[in-house]
């Protein structure tokens, strides 16, 4: 999440040139990996965090049925909802629907752009980057 040219500039989500979608799940996952880079920078020490390319892509499959497609870099699966993503059809669908509608949104509004929520772990950054 540095720039390779200018060690002091720092990017994530839409300004950034990453190979991954740009997705909330995206910058929730690349924000705890900037801030501990940002603080090692900082201290002068080696900036080891690393984002491991997750993302996640809600793909509607019909009227009120979505599948949510959760990956990494080379296209590695990295899937955290605990029912299987391979069937689309009846209640997982419905409930990945519900949840993109009624679940997501507030999640963005208030913990997302406030600081508060880091994707599939919740209020927990830990789970999000690579520490070398």
């Amino acid at each position: 999440l540095q720039h390779k040219r200018y060690p002091n500039i720092f990017a994530l989500g839409d300004c950034s040139s990453l190979p991954t979608s740009k997705t909330a799940a995206a910058v929730c996952r690349q924000s705890p990996v900037l801030v501990h880079n940002l603080l090692q920078h900082r201290a002068g020490r080696k900036l080891n965090a690393r984002y491991n390319g997750y993302t996640s892509c809600p793909l509607v499959t019909g009227y009120g049925s979505l599948l949510m497609m959760e990956f990494g870099y080379g296209q590695r699966v990295m899937e955290h909802l605990p029912w299987d993503q391979g069937i689309h059809d009846g209640w997982r669908g419905k409930l990945n629907y519900w949840i993109k509608k009624y679940v997501f949104p507030p999640t963005y509004w208030h913990g997302i752009l406030k600081g508060r929520w880091y994707g599939p772990s919740g209020p927990f950054p830990s789970g999000s980057m690579i520490v070398n």
